[in-house]
């Protein structure tokens, strides 16, 4: 069958976009798992569990790609079959039990070979998932492994600055996994702890970078840049070539061994540093591409903020660091570091949101990766010697009485 690229399905959405049927899978604990099934004529069948903030119309299209390729599709929204709400622990506290009883399922239902495919969080449930079915003792090795686009695989979200620690199962993993790195994603820096730690358990481990892309680029509204379109229409090509190399590999059907690990808890909001850590030095240009360096500061008590226009708690922040600078005035300044954003948006940006302090840009990731930023925004607070005092892995409203007063304890020393 002649191959049809991702742009003329676009255009035929309104004519043909659908699923085929929906089939009610239930897993071993009894939960009911509406699948949302495209059928096709084939040896391989890909279970796609959709992200963390559901399904989008792009998941659609490229099922129907795949179907064009030979390739049937099962896609699974899990935190609605849960009925759990779209947050970052839910998915987070996943076990592997769905994803079993799917995997088992698709291959009663079909008899062809499966291979799971996923991207971020979800990934974290995927690889218990695959860990599971081994487990329960599969009556044949028709599991190929898994395609992990840009997985997050932290075992919580760690205090900005510090290591993050990736969950167990990611160290006991020996199923054939393939990652899909954009170049411009969160995690393109921490790529090689990710394969490392897979590797430990025995998973043959293979890796891409997607050239100029960001996370979640196949998901993008509205009409993509031709780069970006491009690595969309090269999705169905990269998993069908994932399938094909790993169903000529050996494949265990017995689990690795777990570590021991200590259970993680997610500390929000300030979070004390004992001081003992001085700032990694930056130097980048601003939106305007005069250089910036940490030093030109040093002088004053310092809130370093990583941000990106495209998270929503980000931009809602920025209206009370600005009030935070001008109630503490001489002797404290906010400097910030953009994401992997071009100057040329972050002009634009600018002129619709009023931002009262420095816009650095780190167009590669790499100062961030320095710093150990794992989510977005991230900010730490340096006092006049430079040395890391406070850090903050999420959004918060910088004029709480706690905060100003943590500031100015600062300023006074």
């Amino acid at each position: 069958m002649r191959h049809i690229p991702l742009l003329v399905l676009l255009l035929c959405l309104p004519f043909w976009l659908h699923a085929s049927e929906t089939l009610y899978i239930e897993d071993d604990d009894g939960v009911e798992l509406p699948v949302s099934v495209y059928p096709a004529e084939g040896e391989y069948l890909f279970l796609w569990v959709l992200p963390q903030s559901g399904e989008r119309p792009a998941h659609r299209l490229l099922a129907e790609e795949l179907n064009l390729m030979g390739v049937e599709v099962w896609q699974v929204d899990l935190l609605d079959a849960h009925f759990l709400t779209r947050t970052n622990e839910n998915m987070r506290d996943l076990s592997g039990v769905s994803i079993a009883s799917l995997l088992r399922a698709a291959h009663q239902h079909s008899g062809k070979q499966i291979m799971l495919v996923t991207s971020g969080r979800p990934s974290i449930p995927s690889l218990r998932g695959l860990r599971q079915w081994q487990e329960d003792g599969p009556e044949a090795n028709y599991v190929l492994g898994a395609v992990l686009n840009f997985p997050n695989l932290m075992a919580a979200t760690p205090v900005a600055g510090e290591p993050a620690r990736l969950i167990e199962t990611a160290h006991a993993t020996n199923l054939p996994i393939w990652l899909l790195q954009p170049e411009q994603g969160v995690y393109r820096w921490h790529l090689d702890e990710i394969i490392t730690t897979l590797q430990q358990g025995g998973a043959p481990v293979f890796s891409q970078i997607i050239a100029g892309v960001q996370d979640f680029y196949y998901l993008r509204r509205g009409t993509p840049p031709p780069h970006e379109l491009e690595a969309q229409q090269a999705i169905p090509t990269q998993l069908l070539r994932a399938a094909r190399l790993f169903s000529q590999m050996e494949r265990p059907t017995h689990p690795a061994a777990l570590p021991e690990t200590d259970t993680l808890t997610t500390r929000r909001g300030l979070v004390a540093l004992d001081g003992s850590r001085h700032a990694t030095p930056i130097a980048l240009p601003d939106q305007e591409g005069q250089a910036h360096t940490l030093a030109d500061y040093g002088d004053n008590v310092i809130l370093l903020n990583f941000w990106a226009s495209w998270c929503p708690p980000c931009v809602e922040e920025i209206p009370s660091m600005n009030r935070m600078a001008e109630t503490l005035g001489e002797g404290f300044v906010i400097v910030s570091v953009n994401f992997q954003e071009s100057a040329e948006h972050i002009r634009e940006f600018l002129q619709q949101v009023q931002v009262d302090f420095p816009v650095l840009m780190d167009s590669d990731g790499r100062v961030s990766a320095e710093w150990k930023v794992f989510a977005f925004p991230s900010s730490f607070i340096l006092d006049r010697e430079g040395r890391l005092r406070y850090s903050v892995n999420s959004a918060i409203d910088w004029e709480e009485p706690e905060v100003l007063d943590a500031v100015r304890g600062l300023m006074a020393e």
